[in-house]
């Protein structure tokens, strides 16, 4: 079942959210990132693109230099 509520939002993250995200995906997305944020132990881990988590590592500063040429590497960055 769903239902319509109105949440107030800051303006640009209703534009970033209208710029990144497909019209009649921004109802999944805005729930997947409620329920993700409500209940991280259930977050899915593989759903997340190679690039993503790869870029994420990138931006680590535990990240040794050695692996952030491989990771550059392979992004072709």
């Amino acid at each position: 079942m769903h239902i319509n509520r109105t949440f107030s939002l800051k303006l640009s993250t209703v534009e970033d959210l209208n710029e990144k995200v497909r019209p009649k995906l921004r109802s999944k997305f805005v729930q997947r990132a409620i329920e993700d944020r409500l209940n991280p132990q259930e977050f899915d881990t593989t759903v997340i693109p190679t690039r993503r988590l790869l870029a994420i590592l990138h931006a680590r500063e535990d990240v040794s230099n050695f692996m952030k040429k491989c990771i550059t590497s392979e992004l072709n960055i």
